[in-house]
């Protein structure tokens, strides 16, 4: 936009020339073009600005500003009683251009992007002035995710150079930049240059000013028709929903092959469905939850829970049954998906409260409602909103709940809900817990091992150094293993390192085994601890062969997998075998690290107990009961264990009964990434910049068992679908202009690991593969007047890369070869 714009002094101090009330008046104004355009797609040559704005906005823009300015400084800005929000914001960014301080240094100043630190560099007849937007303040807007691996980055410049010529600004050319990155993915976000030029044409003597002594006086004369408005940029009014009518129409559409949560398409339409649900009311809402069909009732109930909104959340609460048995399955989605909410609210955390206050008859729904209700503590609190007193009510409704029960299991569904809340503050109940039986210490010290390390202080490693050293109790090899893991991984001391090395050797062979494997995993990576076990192993006594160098089955593996310019992915999996060749632990990890942050994207452990008590073996563990139970975290948020067999009885019948096919372990449409953000630029002008990502997951598992070969093979399988929108729009009432970027991949993984029995050491080979990756980019620009004139240009591309097997390590690919050859 070009114009001529008239400033006029109204008034002046009389007692102090720097206070002046000064009036600002847009004429002349016309729309030109900025970008190079075809002809047939340049619309602004030969159309008048009334034309391409319409003459309601031209008439609105062309009404004076009245402003106060005291010594360089916007004191007050005085505006017509009616006015478009839009229009208003661009004449706060024209009178925030002539804010101008002569004096070398930092001041903060107020104008149309919020109250900001600026610092002025004054030479000559010339002056600098550059914006730290970082320091920037005013009222909040927008949302974005608690996970930093799904946040956002943002970074910002300002700088405007002022010609003066006896203290009259001559010229003036501002320059500001801002971009606005995802930070697991930098090519999906947007950035935005704006430039405003200032060029003095002519000075004629105006109209007399006023010659009152006081501003309160002149104003007077204005207050009939001007109004006092803030400084700072107003929200852009929100538009109603022009399409709302088609909303129920788009969803009961749905069929149910676009529910397949392996497609792409799913994807797009959860986000789709999504971005309408929070358009709607809470009625109409409860109305498509009532009588969706069974087949997208589930696929509803994500979406509505990801909308977020209070009028979803209600018809949610008005939907679902906590006391209603028949509504387990729906109920369970539903806390899933509240496990996943990537920035929960405060009516969600009251919902989930209510429903653990209500009788559930489902046990297996009563420990999901906990577990995630630790979950969404822990997101809330990475908020900044742990002292709220919603927050502060969930919390003590865990508390009192695992300092209430009194059987192994209750204890470990709240531990496991502090495991996943993560609150520090609960270290002194944890290291109580973990004196308990080895199930409950074993999670106990488990929700240890996810916290911080600035937070595991001298006393959770005494603690530690307790447990791994016997103490005065007796601990199973999983704890004090577990125990031993959290020594290495927070800032260990060199005694630590030394008595876990010379611990191999004194315990039984898998166990020195797993030990053994674990310091030299550390060793050849870029741990933390790495430097202090090299500093031990400088001792020969402790750093040769027949130390450390033990038979078992029993071993760790870490590395990466892979890694770009925004993010690394590593792995580590860990197995300990009994003395006896049976599988007592498996944990296999995924992690993803981004800027400082790192995510626990997959874990999936399994325990077994008991095993070698079928053959008899003296060394099993007295009174332990055959059982088996595998636990899963996914995207950070602890999931409810599942008990594979528990007793004999049930593992023959399990056994007996296994068909190899595949079962469903989690399936999912979840809302990843979900930000929101208004950015007020100089100009006046205002961004609305949204991204939002979803999830398709689905996860089978199978396990096969062959006495012929005997062999058992186990097999996760997971297919997800992610989809990335980032859209960048401005909307002024009389122009709209955006960017979309469209990102969307898909890449499934296949986990196997196969175990031989047929002779000891057992054998095992794991095998990560990966299929096909499919990704596909697009990106729109368009622009439209209400005078019906538009623009619109995109463009794209797609690529596919083969799969392949990810090898993992020298020793498991050695162990694979002999396996799969056989």
């Amino acid at each position: 936009m070009e114009a001529v714009v008239q400033l006029r002094s109204l008034w002046t101090n009389p007692n102090n020339e720097q206070e002046q009330f000064v009036e600002i008046k847009f004429q002349d104004l016309k729309v030109i073009n900025n970008v190079t355009r075809n002809e047939s797609q340049s619309f602004f040559k030969d159309s008048l600005a009334e034309d391409l704005l319409g003459h309601p906005h031209l008439t609105d823009l062309r009404k004076p500003l009245l402003l106060h300015y005291v010594s360089g400084n916007l004191e007050k800005l005085f505006a017509a009683k009616e006015g478009n929000v839009a229009i208003m914001n661009l004449k706060r960014g024209l009178a925030s251009l002539f804010q101008m301080w002569p004096h070398s240094g930092t001041r903060v100043e107020n104008d149309v992007t919020g109250r900001c630190d600026v610092l002025y560099e004054v030479s000559g007849k010339e002056i600098t002035k550059l914006k730290d937007f970082q320091s920037c303040k005013k009222d909040d807007f927008g949302y974005t995710s608690t996970n930093q691996v799904f946040g956002t980055s943002m970074r910002g410049s300002s700088k405007c150079v002022y010609s003066l010529e006896s203290h009259l600004i001559q010229a003036m050319e501002c320059e500001e930049s801002h971009e606005i990155r995802l930070n697991l993915q930098s090519t999906v976000g947007t950035k935005i240059n704006s430039r405003q030029w200032l060029l003095l044409l002519s000075t004629n003597p105006g109209e007399s000013e006023f010659t009152q002594p006081g501003l309160q006086e002149v104003l007077k004369a204005f207050e009939e028709l001007y109004i006092p408005i803030t400084i700072h940029a107003d929200p852009v009014e929100k538009k109603t929903c022009t399409s709302c009518h088609l909303v129920t129409e788009q969803l009961t559409t749905l069929k149910t092959k676009e529910v397949d949560v392996s497609k792409i398409l799913t994807t797009k339409k959860f986000l789709k469905v999504v971005r309408l649900l929070r358009q709607m009311k809470k009625e109409n809402i409860f109305q498509l939850l009532r009588t969706a069909d069974h087949t997208v009732i589930s696929f509803l109930i994500d979406a509505a829970t990801a909308a977020l909104t209070p009028e979803s959340l209600e018809a949610l609460s008005s939907f679902l049954d906590s006391t209603n048995r028949y509504q387990g399955v729906l109920l369970q989605r539903f806390l899933h998906a509240c496990a996943f909410s990537p920035r929960p609210s405060k009516g969600l955390l009251n919902m989930l409260t209510r429903i653990l206050s209500s009788k559930i008859p489902q046990k297996e729904v009563q420990e999901t409602a906990i577990i995630t209700l630790g979950s969404v503590i822990g997101k809330m609190c990475s908020a900044k909103m742990c002292e709220s007193q919603e927050v502060v009510f969930a919390k003590n409704l865990i508390l009192d709940g695992l300092k209430s029960s009194t059987e192994d299991s209750k204890m470990m569904t709240y531990l496991l809900a502090l495991k996943s809340a993560r609150l520090p503050e609960t270290i002194p109940i944890l290291l109580q817990y973990t004196e308990m039986s080895g199930a409950v210490s074993s999670i106990a010290l488990s929700a240890l091992q996810r916290l911080p390390v600035e937070h595991i202080d001298s006393k959770v490693k005494d603690r530690m150094r307790q447990i791994f050293n016997h103490g005065n109790q007796h601990f199973t090899e999983t704890v004090r293993l577990a125990a031993a893991e959290i020594l290495l991984n927070n800032e260990p001391l060199h005694m630590d390192i030394r008595n876990i090395i010379e611990a191999i050797g004194k315990e039984g062979p898998e166990v020195s085994r797993y030990l053994a494997s674990k310091i030299q995993s550390i060793q050849y990576s870029d741990h933390a601890a790495r430097k202090i076990i090299n500093d031990v192993l400088k001792d020969l006594k402790l750093n040769n062969y027949n130390h450390l160098s033990r038979r078992g089955g029993s071993t760790v593996y870490s590395g990466y997998m892979a890694a770009t310019k925004d993010v690394m992915s590593s792995y580590t999996f860990d197995f300990l075998f009994s003395d006896y060749g049976f599988l007592r632990q498996s944990n296999t990890n995924f992690y993803t690290h981004i800027n400082g942050s790192t995510m626990h994207s997959v874990q999936v452990s399994m325990e077994a107990k008991g095993l070698d008590s079928l053959f008899g073996n003296e060394g099993a563990e007295e009174d332990e009961e055959i059982e088996a139970e595998m636990s899963a975290i996914v995207l950070d948020v602890q999931l409810r264990p599942v008990m594979i067999f528990q007793g004999y009885s049930d593992l023959m019948e399990k056994y007996w009964s296994a068909t190899g096919e595949p079962e469903n372990i989690l399936s999912t449409n979840i809302l990843i990434i979900d930000h929101l953000q208004a950015l007020s630029l100089q100009s006046g002008l205002q961004a609305l910049i949204h991204i939002q990502g979803g999830l398709t997951l689905d996860v089978t598992g199978s396990i096969e068992i062959s006495l012929l070969s005997q062999q058992s093979k186990s097999t996760v399988r997971s297919r997800g679908v992610l989809a990335v929108y980032a859209w960048t729009e401005i909307d002024t009432s009389f122009r709209q202009a955006g960017i979309q970027t469209n990102s969307e991949g898909h890449a499934p993984l296949t986990f196997v690991n196969t175990v031989s029995l047929s002779q000891l050491p057992i054998s095992h080979c794991l095998q990560l593969k990966k299929d096909s990756f499919h990704y596909r980019k697009s990106i729109v620009i368009h622009e439209r007047f209400p005078s019906g004139k538009k623009f619109m240009m995109q463009k794209g591309r797609k690529f596919t890369r083969p799969g392949e097997e990810t090898s993992l390590h020298q020793r498991n690919s050695e162990v694979c070869k002999k396996l799969l050859e056989d």
